[in-house]
């Protein structure tokens, strides 16, 4: 095949698992699957296990390394994007690591890296919820909450390179330690952890059915299950959750007069509309000037954004030539 027609590799690095999948031009998966990454063993473990995942879906999709035009890879933490090197990874132990080096030595093929949330909210933009939008604001909603920034057409970095933080802001900023920042009052973590806290001082709730009093337990699936089958407590914790997003939202918009956010993560999945629902009546209520209209969506990617995401950024570099 010529080399505009040359499928691009897309990898979603977490702590917990390796998702890779072969990414046409378009955005369609050609094939994929899920590793896990065991960062506890080490660097060359968690390449090696990247180098195998690669090998795997090249196969299933009947191709060769030399049909592949490039490695678009989202890893969590702060990224050094210019010299793809990952500075500080919590979840995987690394501390400046040259990641995009290492993995292009073992593959032959150029890599490009970025952090995690800026590639599924890239494939957000590209071909999911946030298609046929100029500017747009991804905010992707698990163990933590991350955000990505499309200014312009292009992810905007900032100064210092980590523009779109947005689960480090504050929207809560008299409240105790801990309890201050949008990541600490609306991630799948801090949900779970308000969760379990009220259901062990008494308070009813069918998660501890669900979850067969094992509270540690506490997952986006739980916790959505919970919220479809109206558990009264699981209500209400979401609804402060939602209005903590809706605040974040607000505030962004009102700063950047943003026309479109994207809504991703596990929690949002488990949740669905529902969930988009009240996170955008809490952003009405905050927004400046007031009646400032913004599309709050849904991601349209789901599990598959971070891997599309990054075969179709590591695209748009490596033939547009973007100056980051």
């Amino acid at each position: 095949m010529s080399d505009s027609q040359k499928p691009y590799i897309g990898i979603d690095l977490g702590g917990t698992n390796i998702g890779a999948g072969i990414v046409t031009t378009e955005g369609k998966l050609l094939a994929d699957d899920k590793v896990k990454t065991k960062a506890q063993n080490g660097s060359d473990t968690v390449i090696k296990r990247i180098t195998k995942v690669i090998e795997k879906i090249v196969d299933q999709a009947n191709l060769k390394m030399d049909d592949i035009a490039g490695i678009g890879i989202g890893a969590p933490g702060a990224i050094n994007i210019k010299d793809g090197v990952v500075m500080e990874a919590v979840n995987l132990r690394w501390n400046n690591y040259p990641l995009a080096k290492i993995l292009s030595k073992e593959t032959h093929l150029p890599v490009i890296l970025d952090n995690d949330v800026n590639v599924g909210t890239w494939g957000e933009f590209k071909i999911g919820g946030g298609k046929n939008t100029h500017n747009m604001l991804g905010i992707f909603i698990g163990t933590g909450i991350g955000g990505g920034l499309i200014l312009h057409n292009h992810l905007y970095y900032g100064h210092h390179m980590t523009a779109g933080e947005i689960g480090h802001t504050l929207v809560k900023a008299d409240g105790s330690l801990g309890r201050r920042t949008l990541e600490n009052l609306a991630s799948r973590t801090s949900i779970a952890q308000v969760l379990a806290k009220l259901i062990q001082s008494n308070h009813a709730s069918i998660i501890s059915k669900l979850t067969e009093g094992d509270l540690t337990k506490i997952r986006s699936r739980v916790i959505g299950e919970a919220f479809k089958q109206n558990d009264k407590l699981t209500k209400i914790v979401i609804g402060d959750a939602a209005k903590y997003v809706g605040i974040a939202i607000a505030n962004t918009v009102t700063l950047l007069s943003l026309p479109h956010v994207v809504l991703g993560g596990g929690l949002t999945e488990a949740l669905g509309e529902p969930w988009v629902k009240m996170v955008h009546e809490h952003y009405e209520n905050h927004v400046f000037p007031h009646g400032h209209e913004c599309n709050i969506v849904a991601s349209q990617l789901g599990d598959h954004a971070g891997v599309i995401g990054a075969g179709l950024l590591a695209h748009h570099r490596l033939t547009e030539g973007h100056k980051i």
